[in-house]
């Protein structure tokens, strides 16, 4: 059938074309993007608390080109700098979340499009986290405002889930944002405690099938990463004829190069996972790990770092209450080091809370500060550039009213990458919106 070209009815309106239209959009989301100023700024007059060193009372830092160019109480501010008086205020280095799910999820409880965190099969160590991400999440400027300006985002699920992203939180795209795209593997251990992945149900009968499940998963993940060592094996005497993606992905994994991020809880889920470490020449970084304090000695001595948290979750009724309040103290107390993780994209913004947490059981302060900025830097291999306040490191920077694990505290400044981050999110828009409503709009209405 011949169809006829007809202009479409304007109906008293414009009609806009399909260019014009995205335009608008474009324009009006640059309107409501908060847009980070650039240039050089001195913080003076304020207590600095560089957290590798003693506090300086009364100190200066300079930032230029994004990094701390100087930082002292004898340091005087540039002439071409931007001041801000920091008389009563206090300057730390930006918290690092090491395990969320930042910029992969946007909506929870499986809402379509929302989420972008599991992928088909059980091993996809080829997938790239970082790729995934969006830089215009809504749950990224609301996060930023309680001080945490870096973060590990990683893929869930499966047995291999692929390669953990460390990444700043800004930037207008991944590339400008990340830091790291291939920060560490996550690799989740088979496992039925607590109603994990095969925690089983049915009575009897269910158990054993879950039983046998997680035997036989823990098995095809041994067979795994020995194909994976003996792919690099013969790739390093220049016998690979046909590449293998997957296998590729792993090399790092397997040569200790990059570290394998174990999500474990039980002891027995960490006996499994230095098993593995021996057997394969593993690098380990074991996450969550709420029975780590059970091998604490043994951790300490193998130097394995642990991510702990969430701690402000609910205690399981089959171990001590304080379990997992006190578990960060006793791996601290023990030598080994840890960083702390919120474990989610909207409750990031309580990562310096779950660490204030842990201090009421045990954790030293000092120790519960570090465990969210150097010790993360370290613990993912950036300490060079980030988790200090440290003349030529990233200028990661918050400005507070006191201690950031203090609840009662409020950040009043912000830095990423030496840019100072205006407080907007769609939170400060919507109460913006309601505060400029038309007064008596409902008898009007």
């Amino acid at each position: 059938m011949r169809h006829e070209h007809r202009d479409a009815p304007t109906y008293g309106r414009t009609v806009i074309g399909a260019a014009a239209l995205l335009a608008v959009l474009a324009q009006a989301l640059a309107a409501q993007a908060p847009v980070p100023q650039r240039g050089t700024f001195a913080i003076t007059n304020a207590t600095i608390v560089p957290v590798v060193g003693d506090r300086i009372a009364r100190g200066t830092v300079v930032i230029r080109d994004g990094r701390i160019a100087a930082v002292g109480a004898a340091v005087t501010a540039p002439s071409d700098a931007t001041v801000i008086d920091g008389q009563g205020l206090f300057v730390y280095p930006g918290f690092i979340d090491s395990g969320t799910e930042l910029g992969l999820t946007e909506i929870g409880q499986g809402a379509p499009g929302g989420e972008d965190l599991v992928e088909l099969g059980e091993f996809n160590p080829q997938d790239i986290a970082l790729t995934a991400v969006n830089p215009h999440s809504e749950l990224i400027p609301t996060v930023r405002v309680n001080g945490i300006t870096t973060a590990i985002t990683a893929p869930r699920g499966n047995v291999i889930a692929g390669y953990a992203a460390l990444m700043d939180l800004v930037g207008w795209t991944t590339t400008e944002m990340g830091i790291n795209p291939r920060a560490g593997m996550i690799i989740n251990i088979p496992r039925m405690a607590g109603g994990g992945r095969f925690g089983g149900g049915g009575g009897q009968q269910g158990q054993q099938q879950a039983r046998e499940r997680m035997t036989e998963q823990t098995r095809a993940l041994r067979n795994y990463l020995s194909d994976a060592k003996a792919y690099a094996d013969i790739k390093q005497r220049g016998g690979v004829q046909n590449l293998n993606l997957a296998l590729e992905a792993m090399i790092p994994v397997v040569r200790g190069e990059v570290p394998g991020i174990f999500d474990v809880e039980s002891a027995d889920d960490i006996r499994t996972v230095l098993s593995l470490a021996d057997s394969f020449g593993l690098r380990v970084v074991l996450r969550g790990a709420s029975e780590a304090w059970r091998l604490a000695d043994t951790l300490a001595a193998r130097r394995i770092p642990v991510i702990v948290g969430p701690t402000t979750v609910t205690p399981g009724s089959d171990v001590p209450y304080d379990a997992i309040y006190a578990n960060p103290g006793v791996l601290a107390r023990a030598g080994v080091q840890i960083a702390f993780r919120s474990n989610d994209a909207a409750d990031s913004r309580n990562l310096p809370y779950n660490a204030a947490l842990a201090t009421a059981y045990g954790l030293d302060p000092e120790e519960a500060l570090r465990s969210i900025t150097i010790n993360a830097a370290r613990i993912w291999g950036v300490a060079d550039r980030y988790g200090s306040i440290e003349t030529g490191k990233v200028a990661n920077l918050i400005v507070t009213t006191g201690d950031p694990l203090d609840v009662r505290s409020v950040v009043r400044h912000l830095f990423i990458r030496g840019q100072l981050v205006p407080f907007t999110d769609r939170h400060t828009r919507s109460y913006e919106q309601m505060r400029a409503r038309p007064r008596n709009w409902s008898r009007r209405n």
